[in-house]
């Protein structure tokens, strides 16, 4: 199993950041532009499953959030060659309280070295960008 974690500190209120989680569950493409688009399949009382298009492929994922614990947890679904799950999770700053960190992390396991491949290359860049996304709308986000 590969794992990566990314993490980043934004200056905002924890509802901001939760607001914009949720605002993500619902429209990834608008937080990463490697998203080419969005299906909604199916609503849970705590999550979604929804199709993904990304550059090679659709994806599905089921998304799970807990607002008492402040995560967000996407699983793939059904995909012949790569199991995997990303999961964001909100905590307290520590050092600063005024604001808090959002990190994600990414864990997989494929069958085929090529998505291997494709996945370290990308993972970084995807990941970063997106939570960059977040932070920014969720700082944006008038009191």
């Amino acid at each position: 199993m590969s794992v990566i974690s990314f993490k980043c500190t934004v200056q905002a209120p924890i509802e901001n950041i939760w607001k914009t989680l949720m605002d993500e569950v619902e429209h990834p493409d608008a937080y990463n532009n490697g998203i080419l688009g969005v299906s909604i399949l199916e609503r849970f009382h705590d999550g979604v499953l929804r199709s993904v298009k990304v550059p090679d492929a659709d994806v599905r994922e089921k998304v799970l959030y807990d607002y008492e614990n402040k995560t967000v947890e996407s699983k793939l679904v059904g995909h012949p060659s790569l199991v995997g799950v990303i999961r964001k999770v909100i905590s307290p700053n520590i050092e600063d309280p005024q604001s808090h960190i959002l990190e994600s992390h990414i864990e997989w396991e494929t069958i085929d070295d090529r998505v291997d491949g494709m996945i370290r290359r990308n993972m970084e860049s995807f990941i970063t960008k997106g939570l960059e996304r977040v932070k920014e709308r969720a700082e944006a986000i008038q009191a």
